[in-house]
């Protein structure tokens, strides 16, 4: 059979989630290719490198479907069944609404895909392609193939910083946040892959740039010092998304920095402590300004993460945030309202309170980037509106400045100077334009009629 496994992306650069300003090559699609038996071919297609050139010589098309992307992922599904290819669906999505995906595909996979994805292929082989699949338990990661990234396609245009190769070291995440749906597909244990496994596949790659996909790196100190020590002979610059917990440990940031470690994406989410205890995140033994030190101090980039709309939140928290992130001087900011994700503990409460703008707002053209619920601690508008005010205050010029002296000059190499400087300025520049289109608060939020009953 002819095979075909696409990461569908929508191209809009007024969308905050553009792949534009940091480009990583998937892990997802390559490891399922790997263990595609060796009769079949693969193609793979990720529509944040070059979009999929739709054509129907091909038998059996995968997709992987989030939940921001699941038009365009029905959308080729739809297209493709109509020519008569079988598609077969897999990602967080089909797992939490796997009857939904079923309007749109041949064949669901719910969970990991790992252990099924061979009895999917014979199937769709012998033509006795079943409807849903699922695994009966959580993929092993001792022994799992190296990942077929010969196949991935090469980005039509190069981004501000260079192209990342995804990597996994462990699966799983322990905590408990309200607004992540992780844990429906990877489960709340935490599996670690063996370091010299890790440490091989490291090594196998032709590029110095490496990023870490786990959704937790380094939860298990002892793992992360191990992985480390055996990756640092090799060279390689990586990013990957940590945790605060990991600044309580100097002798491991020390370790990761000599490792080859640039930064580190850390989710903040909110600088309000009443905010933080509803997260039910495990608990942290450092603040957070604590930990920047730490992180500056050995040298780390941090790209930090925040989000706004949570019930505990007023109008203060627009302040009190820019005020965190310019006396700490953090290198990157990501600002996101927050997403009531389906199979999320917050989607299902603001369901129940009826606050939702829509029920199914991923079918009805409602972009994540946009207030898709309404919010308690203050109106719709006055959050539009502190949110607007705040991207426009941390991707000032002033302040981007300000932020670049927050690792010191003697600690970054030219190529920390060119991602501080290529991040920043690409992101400030798509921030502006999604701000443009927001717009105010009155037109953030659909009327109440709409409002699910």
């Amino acid at each position: 059979m002819k095979i075909k496994l696409i990461a569908p992306h929508e191209k809009n650069e007024t969308h905050i989630s553009s792949a534009d300003t940091f480009k990583i090559q998937r892990l997802n699609l390559p490891l399922i290719a790997a263990l595609t038996p060796e009769e079949h071919t693969v193609k793979i297609v990720d529509e944040s490198f070059a979009q999929d050139v739709l054509d129907d010589n091909v038998d059996l098309v995968g997709i992987t479907v989030m939940t921001d992307l699941v038009r365009r992922a029905y959308h080729l599904a739809d297209y493709y069944r109509s020519k008569g290819v079988k598609v077969v669906f897999g990602g967080i999505h089909p797992t939490v609404l796997p009857e939904e995906a079923l309007i749109h595909a041949d064949a669901v996979v719910v969970g990991e895909t790992e252990e099924v994805w061979p009895y999917v292929v014979s199937d769709a082989h012998s033509g006795k392609l079943k409807k849903l699949y699922r695994a009966a338990g959580k993929t092993k990661l001792k022994g799992l193939p190296r990942p077929r990234r010969d196949l991935y396609p090469s980005p039509m245009n190069k981004g501000y910083t260079p192209v990342a190769v995804g990597v996994e070291t462990s699966r799983g995440c322990p905590y408990d946040c309200e607004f992540c749906s992780i844990s429906h597909v990877m489960g709340r244990g935490y599996r670690m892959r063996p370091v010299k496994e890790v440490a091989e596949e490291i090594e196998s790659i032709d590029s110095q740039y490496i990023f870490f996909v786990d959704d937790a790196l380094g939860l298990k100190p002892t793992h992360m010092m191990e992985l480390c020590r055996e990756i640092a002979p090799l060279g390689r610059r990586w990013v990957g998304q940590g945790t605060i917990s990991l600044a309580e440990d100097l002798e491991l940031l020390r370790i990761m920095k000599r490792s080859g470690c640039i930064g580190l994406l850390i989710g903040f989410e909110s600088v309000q402590k009443e905010t933080q205890a509803s997260m039910k995140k495990l608990k942290k033994n450092i603040g957070f300004s604590e930990a920047m030190l730490r992180f500056h101090g050995e040298g780390l980039f941090i790209l930090g993460a925040f989000v706004f709309g949570f019930d505990h939140e007023n109008k203060d928290i627009f302040e009190q945030t820019y005020e965190f992130i310019m006396s700490n001087r953090i290198d990157g900011v990501q600002l996101r309202l927050l997403v009531p994700f389906p199979g999320t503990r917050l989607y299902e409460r603001l369901l129940h309170e009826k606050r939702l703008v829509a029920k199914d707002w991923w079918l009805k053209g409602y972009s994540p980037d946009k207030l898709l619920f309404h919010p308690k601690g203050m109106s719709a508008e006055a959050l539009i509106k502190g949110f607007v005010q705040l991207n426009k205050e941390v991707y000032s010029y002033p302040s981007i400045f300000r932020r670049f002296f927050g690792v010191s000059p003697w600690k970054r190499t030219v190529l920390e100077d060119r991602i501080f400087i290529g991040f920043n300025l690409a992101t400030r520049k798509r921030y502006l334009r999604y701000l443009a289109e927001l717009g105010t608060g009155e037109n953030a939020v659909n009327s109440a009629s709409n409002i699910i009953e």
